[in-house]
């Protein structure tokens, strides 16, 4: 998790994603986000990843907040961190 934290902390105050697993972090901003999402083939977007993903970033707070997606084998998960005060 250490190369998470990394990433969090090399992009406060940015609007994007982290994706990452139990290896590697890439950050994507906003913009590369929805490149990736666009990219995404049809099938299996009904599963509610894209909203889920694409609302998340429209609505944190990247000054305090950050979005990650997490791949663990098939499973992906959507997921919002908050800096500890």
């Amino acid at each position: 998790m250490k190369h998470l934290v990394k990433s969090f902390q090399t992009h406060v105050g940015e609007r994007g994603c982290h994706f990452y697993d139990s290896e590697n972090c890439n950050f994507l901003t906003w913009v590369e986000v929805f490149k990736f999402v666009d990219s995404l083939p049809t099938v299996g977007k009904e599963d509610g990843f894209t909203d889920r993903l694409t609302t998340s970033l429209a609505n944190y707070n990247p000054d305090t907040e950050f979005l990650a997606v997490q791949q663990n084998g098939d499973s992906v998960s959507v997921e919002l961190y908050s800096q500890a005060k």
